[in-house]
């Protein structure tokens, strides 16, 4: 977790951001890990719902500037992934075992699992039959907008980060760690909070 940094910025746009606002955020999250020496040649941005032109413009100035200043590797690349939390076209997804002669058994998927459907479009099962939770499975829908990384290692890193569930590390979380924790910021930047409850309330429930 110590290399995880979290920048919140406010902005009148209640949704779709400027080109120019993607621009400057994105260049100063980037400089900021450059400057600790790291060589930066793959971006991956994950959007919280739909990603609007404007805002790919931005992340396509903001390498350009990047690139431009040696903040970044001259072949550096960024890769933009819509990740859905409820989905127009939600699908499931079951593990059917047993057959020829025996009844089937059908299951949750193990968790892992995923389906890609066109080569754009995606579901992963960050929940499944490894955790005893109740209910069926939901996939996260995640939607490949442009880039040059393979989707599949996309949906790999992107179930990687989900597993780090640091709050509940026995369970399983829905969520990557990059849109959960871009949440928690939002909630206390955005409203009233109660400091003790955000702090201690969820690290009391694994307590056995």
């Amino acid at each position: 977790g110590s290399g995880v940094r979290t920048i919140c910025r406010e902005s009148s746009q209640k949704e779709q951001l400027l080109s120019e606002q993607v621009k400057k955020y994105l260049v100063e999250i980037i400089r900021k890990e450059a400057a600790l020496g790291v060589v930066v040649r793959s971006i991956v941005v994950h959007r919280d719902g739909r990603v609007w032109q404007s805002e790919r413009d931005g992340m396509r100035k903001a390498l350009a500037a990047l690139k431009a200043e040696g903040a970044v590797a001259p072949d550096a690349t960024i890769t933009i992934l819509e990740v859905w939390k409820s989905s127009i076209v939600p699908l499931r997804l079951f593990e059917v075992t047993g057959g020829n002669g025996s009844r089937p058994f059908v299951a949750n998927p193990q968790v892992g699992s995923y389906h890609v459907i066109n080569g754009v479009e995606g579901y992963l099962c960050a929940t499944g039959r490894a955790f005893p939770r109740q209910g069926t499975v939901q996939p996260l829908h995640v939607r490949y907008v442009e880039g040059s990384l393979p989707f599949e290692d996309c949906l790999e890193d992107l179930y990687s980060l989900t597993a780090l569930t640091w709050t509940r590390p026995e369970d399983c979380t829905r969520y990557p760690i990059t849109i959960k924790l871009t949440d928690r910021r939002l909630g206390e930047d955005a409203s009233d909070y109660d400091a003790d409850a955000l702090e201690f309330d969820e690290a009391e429930e694994v307590v056995t």
